[in-house]
């Protein structure tokens, strides 16, 4: 297993920059699936246990979805585990979105969902396919 750190990519187009410190701290950027535009990049923070336990490893990680260029006024959370599934290296986490609203309405704040993430965009390049290439 390399780790949590590195290029992770989601199901609905989305990927993850991570890296991880010693103490298990986690700082990277969460690039939407239309990444073209610079609206598209928010910082991430978390954590995540520093051994694995049975080949696990659990990971929180956190955005806020403003940067300089936008401001959606709300924020997700992420909490899963970091696992090694049929020679896969996959995160795996439930996720919790809360908007920010009136009072009122505070009952409609908070979605629930969950979210796969790999090491290469569903699809286009299979595990193992680019070892031994030069970056280029």
């Amino acid at each position: 297993m390399k780790g949590i750190a590195g290029l992770w990519y989601g199901q609905r187009g989305s990927w993850l920059e991570l890296s991880v410190a010693h103490d298990g701290r986690i700082e990277g950027k969460y690039h939407t699936s239309n990444e073209d535009e610079p609206q598209s990049t928010f910082d991430l923070i978390g954590m995540s246990d520093t051994r694995a336990f049975g080949g696990s490893r659990s990971v929180g990680l956190v955005v806020c979805w403003n940067n300089e260029y936008v401001n959606q006024h709300s924020i997700t959370a992420w909490s899963g585990q970091y696992q090694l599934i049929n020679g896969e290296e996959v995160l795996t986490a439930s996720w919790l979105l809360t908007r920010e609203t009136a009072p009122e309405n505070g009952w409609a704040a908070t979605m629930v969902g969950q979210d796969t993430f790999k090491r290469a965009p569903v699809g286009e390049v299979q595990p193992g396919a680019l070892e031994g290439q030069a970056a280029g």
